[in-house]
């Protein structure tokens, strides 16, 4: 089936876990991804096997854990959070807009240089305001087979 990127903004909360876990619950109930007939829950999904065998959901349903780490040193189903001084390296800024964030992910969504660099993981970061405030979180990965 090859891979699948996938990209969410969702509004900001200090959480990370938190804010991945309820988007994950919103693809599932939306059906925003590759499924199985008959799944009733995303717990259920998990336990299914059905995204092991089938290269995964190509969305933020691969994706389980948010990790703080280095670059690449992410696991697989891990979303490392992108911050400091990796977030002005690939995005010109310390505080980058929605828009910033989405043209940098498009610009380089070819380049293995511009993270995460394999399947089976993701990253997110923190996007800002006009008035320099958090205002959103933007997840993003690549998974499938």
């Amino acid at each position: 089936m090859g891979a699948g990127a996938w990209s969410y903004a969702v509004p900001y909360q200090e959480d990370l876990q938190a804010a991945l876990d309820a988007l994950r619950e919103k693809v599932f109930e939306e059906d925003e991804y590759y499924r199985e007939e008959g799944v009733e829950s995303l717990a259920e999904l998990m336990d299914s096997g059905f995204l092991d065998e089938e290269g995964g959901a190509h969305s933020v349903l691969d994706v389980v854990t948010v990790v703080h780490c280095a670059v690449d040193e992410e696991d697989y189903g891990d979303v490392r959070v992108v911050e400091g001084a990796e977030v002005v390296e690939l995005f010109g800024t310390d505080r980058p807009s929605l828009d910033t964030v989405r043209a940098a992910e498009e610009k380089g969504g070819g380049d293995i240089d511009f993270p995460p660099s394999f399947r089976g993981s993701g990253c997110c970061t923190i996007t800002y305001g006009p008035d320099g405030a958090p205002d959103g979180l933007y997840f993003w990965g690549v998974t499938g087979d």
